[in-house]
């Protein structure tokens, strides 16, 4: 069933004062002066207005059908709306807010089903008002209301609607061309709805919804074909973050996999571009090469998970067996796995059905992309070689990145794509068995890491400094945890040569702890009696850090290795201390403040000890 087809002579003046505020409202405020931002909108407002005088006296006119009259009633409602529009897009929210609300009332009190375009356009502009207004329940409930709207009108009519603004600017083309520009305005309409409500649900931290619309949204544009290429990559690519953070690798990849197609088909000879068109161009390819970088580090991070559980579960069956209970303490989080389950039996096997529903109705682009896929793996990695293959994608994707966004002319990216690779060869130092080998992964490390500290200016660079100070520690910390365990396995005794490498790792691990914590200082002589909110955690990790290192050098002097103890009884008793004074900080560091309450006890125990034993 159609709906009523609806023609009216309007008359020349009408239809060049509408074509003359469209002009003034699409072409010439683009061009307005920046002392003057609303200049063509304003006098685009005075016309519509007049406009509407126009078409109420053309209304009461003796001389038209009633037929006529009802159309000319839909051309004021469109009319309030583009005003409605005008005043939002010049800032007067309220006075725009006024003209929609006005419009949808009206459509709604007198049921006007030829104006379904119009009823759903409307209730779309004002959830996106509303949203402006961060008010995100209330633009929700407009932006549901207006998806409700558009399913059933296609349940119970089916075909496209004809707008009352093709009185004014009447389509092109025979009936059956006419038919089909319809269907994809009002499908475009549509399209928008499920657009914002993926950007409200996002507001609403309704992440799994927010995707599926955002999806929906992309799917509809493609089979459309109305869509700009680059901004439909980079939403796909922005998607596949999504799927990334929900461990929906296979997902994920299908995102970035079409991102980089669609991107790659609609890349222009950098020969035909101006400089900034292709500067433009090279960072929206380097933006989805980063968005890779992503998942490949996200998929050997949960692989690297994956095999914790597997050790975890192993080591817990073989303790339960022998009746021993499991004590697991770890300072720095993500070296373990996640091993937490949920509470709740029941809710856990609904979470696992709600996400198993998810996959399942996840529905692929309608693209070929095996071209893509089939570099990279979408399952969890179990050996050195496959890891390898997913570290040497990475590893491309970085090289591809930094010729956009290198240190001279994008520092901070720059360094975030530098230190994304150095956690490239930290994830797969993990699935390496030869120490030797996992020891020059990190070094690697250390290379890429210094070189970078050394380029970056610490008054303009400072937090950016710290995180790598806080990385080289951990770098140097576990290349001498590797020299250590290898000493272990070997049972070696250690030669002085060894002995002084392993100690040379530790103090530079120590040093560049010391150097973080003393950027806290801001430059005062003494640290603040409270670190800043954000480096709480680090900061007392660094002295428990610290408090370790100094205990696991290798000193066979007395009086230097007693030296050595008061300094890792200093490091601990800082922590116990600074919690104790802040108590709000202690349950950042539960695990680490107990064990270094433990250790200010014991030390000084070891220490009478020591003197005793070395008559000192």
């Amino acid at each position: 069933m159609a709906a009523k087809r609806m023609r009216v002579e309007l008359g020349d003046e009408i239809t060049e004062t509408y074509s003359k505020a469209k002009f003034l409202t699409d072409v010439e405020a683009k061009n307005d002066p920046e002392d003057e931002p609303y200049r063509s909108k304003y006098r685009a407002r005075e016309l519509y207005k007049e406009l509407s005088v126009k078409l109420k006296d053309k209304q009461s006119s003796s001389e038209i059908s009633d037929s006529d009259k009802q159309t000319i009633s839909y051309l004021i409602l469109v009319i309030d709306q583009l005003l409605g529009l005008n005043y939002i897009e010049c800032e007067e929210l309220s006075e725009g807010e006024d003209y929609l609300t006005s419009c949808l009332k009206t459509i709604e009190e007198n049921q006007l089903v030829n104006s379904i375009s119009l009823h759903i356009t409307t209730l779309n502009h004002l959830g996106i008002l509303w949203s402006e207004r961060r008010d995100y329940k209330k633009a929700l409930k407009y932006l549901q209301n207006s998806e409700a709207l558009y399913h059933n009108y296609k349940k119970e009519i089916g075909d496209a609607p004809e707008s009352a603004l093709e009185v004014l600017e009447p389509l092109e083309g025979d009936e059956s061309e006419q038919a089909h520009l319809r269907c994809l305005q009002f499908e475009s309409v549509h399209t928008h709805t499920l657009y914002y409500l993926a950007q409200v649900f996002a507001k609403l931290e309704q992440n799994s919804l927010s995707a599926q619309y955002c999806h929906m949204t992309l799917d509809r544009q493609l089979r459309a074909g109305d869509y700009d290429p680059v901004d439909w990559a980079l939403n796909a690519a922005t998607l596949s973050q999504y799927y990334l953070i929900a461990e929906r690798f296979s997902e994920a990849r299908h995102c970035l996999a079409s991102a980089s197609l669609i991107f790659s088909s609609a890349k222009k000879n950098p020969e035909t571009l101006n400089e900034q068109e292709l500067e433009l161009q090279t960072q929206r390819d380097a933006d989805i090469e980063r968005s890779w970088i992503k998942y490949g580090l996200n998929l050997l991070e949960a692989s690297r998970d994956a095999m914790f559980d597997k050790i975890e579960n192993q080591k817990g069956l073989e303790e339960a067996l022998e009746g021993d209970e499991v004590v697991k303490e770890d300072h720095n989080a993500d070296k373990k796995a996640n091993t937490s389950q949920p509470t709740d039996a029941v809710s856990g096997e609904d979470n696992q059905i709600e996400r198993e529903s998810e996959e399942k109705d996840f529905k692929e682009f309608d693209l070929e992309l095996t071209c893509y896929e089939e570099l990279v793996t979408d399952k969890h990695v179990m050996t050195f070689e496959d890891a390898r293959r997913i570290f040497l994608f990475v590893v491309d994707r970085t090289t591809n990145a930094r010729k956009f966004y290198s240190l001279d002319s994008h520092a901070s990216d720059a360094v975030e794509i530098i230190q994304d690779h150095s956690r490239a060869y930290k994830l797969l130092a993990f699935f390496e068995i030869d120490m030797v080998r996992q020891s020059r992964m990190h070094k690697r490390r250390v290379d890429m890491l210094t070189d970078l500290l050394k380029e970056l200016n610490p008054r303009h660079y400072l937090l950016v400094c710290r995180q790598i100070m806080f990385e080289l520690a951990e770098v140097y910390s576990e290349m001498a945890n590797v020299k250590l365990t290898l000493i272990e396995m070997e049972r070696l005794r250690p030669n002085p040569h060894y002995t002084s490498k392993i100690n040379k790792l530790i103090q530079l691990s120590i040093d560049n702890y010391q150097a973080y914590i003393d950027s806290l200082k801001n430059g005062k002589p003494e640290l603040p009696e409270e670190f800043p909110e954000g480096d709480v955690r680090p900061a007392l990790v660094a002295f428990f850090c610290m408090g370790r290192l100094y205990s696991k050098m290798l000193e066979a002097n007395p009086t230097r290795r007693l030296s050595l103890m008061a300094k890792s009884l200093e490091c601990y008793k800082f922590l116990v201390d600074y919690c104790d004074k802040n108590s709000s900080s202690r349950e950042l560091v539960s695990s680490e403040y107990d064990i270094c309450k433990e250790m200010v006890s014991l030390i000084p125990l070891k220490m009478a000890k020591f003197r005793a034993e070395n008559d000192m």
